[in-house]
């Protein structure tokens, strides 16, 4: 865990640099660069698992989608034999997508339309919104990379500094 530790400077020092920020991890004192390093890392790692999330996510509502889509196909192909077949197609089409408007039965035309139509509009707002998460995803992946390369620019920088002062001395 990063702590962050107050530590005064002498009475000469600029108004506003009276006292600096030094950071410790287990208790050992963290140059800016290392600091810069653990920030990205941690930045990365959280882009990470929101886009595992955001990810997990898109995979059940494609597979929701998926159903419904198959559901469509059975109702305008007449193909769902039985009220006690659309009641419990019609139970999750309400608990799983919320689609409102569907009509208790199918055993007419204008109620398979009723139907078809209330799924057609769910599942079309359902496409915008995949389409919309995969743009946030791919937001999510932009930013979690941008976030390791820094870390890992910042990792760089420390190890050819420590290696420029080191052959001076060599």
């Amino acid at each position: 865990m990063i702590e962050p530790v107050q530590i005064a400077i002498n009475h000469y020092a600029p108004p506003g640099a009276e006292s600096i920020n030094m950071y410790r991890i287990d208790g050992e004192q963290l140059a800016l660069g290392q600091l810069i390093a653990a920030v990205c890392i941690k930045a990365g790692a959280n882009y990470e698992a929101q886009s595992i999330m955001r990810s997990n996510a898109m995979n059940m509502n494609t597979e929701k989608i998926k159903t419904a889509s198959d559901y469509l196909q059975r109702l305008a192909e007449d193909k769902i034999n039985s009220d006690t077949e659309w009641i419990s197609i019609r139970a999750w089409l309400i608990t799983e997508l919320e689609v409102s408007g569907l009509p208790t039965s199918v055993s007419s035309y204008e109620k398979r339309f009723q139907a078809i139509d209330a799924m057609k509009t769910k599942m079309e707002a359902l496409t915008r919104q995949a389409q919309e998460d995969m743009i946030e995803l791919q937001s999510l992946i932009n930013k979690r990379d941008v976030a390791y390369t820094t870390g890992t620019s910042a990792i760089q920088e420390l190890g050819s500094s420590q290696n420029n002062t080191a052959s001076k001395f060599s």
